[in-house]
């Protein structure tokens, strides 16, 4: 009797937990739930044209539309502060890929973090170099962008 009596307990503390845990799960997604930001895909759009513009002046001209003051761009060349230094980075990937460009897929969003997977190469192999840049947002601006290559 006292085996039962034990193993009836056991289970009822099993299936209690569970439930207890599919009612977290089930709660954590209700309240973790976060639409993407107004126009994040049409920033996310500027910010490739920039990085697909030749022309220096104009991209400087755009920056302060698609970044914040204090954005930057990491990537495994380093750490790039600012519009003068990332300005310099995009001409610097150019100058070493003349005619590549940018094919970005559509911008996803999770939990104030926006990823992007891309295509980099010429007009008749735009994929040649694939990767991702992960981006935080901030007052509605682009503060941050991560760089991931995966050749």
């Amino acid at each position: 009797m006292k085996k039962v009596f034990t193993q009836t307990l056991l289970l009822a503390a099993l299936l209690a937990s569970t439930h207890n845990v599919l009612a977290e799960s089930i709660t954590m997604n209700i309240m973790t739930t976060q639409p993407a930001p107004a126009g994040l895909q049409q920033l996310i759009d500027r910010h490739f044209a920039i990085w697909n513009s030749t022309d220096v002046a104009e991209r400087e001209k755009a920056f302060a539309a698609v970044y914040s003051s204090d954005f930057f761009v990491a990537d495994y060349d380093g750490l790039n502060e600012g519009t003068d230094r990332v300005n310099a980075a995009i001409s610097k990937v150019q100058s070493q890929h003349p005619g590549f460009i940018f094919t970005p897929a559509p911008v996803e969003w999770n939990h104030g973090i926006a990823r992007v997977t891309w295509g980099y190469g010429p007009k008749d192999n735009p994929y040649l170099v694939k990767g991702e840049d992960v981006f935080t947002i901030s007052e509605g601006r682009l503060s941050s962008a991560r760089v991931f290559i995966s050749r």
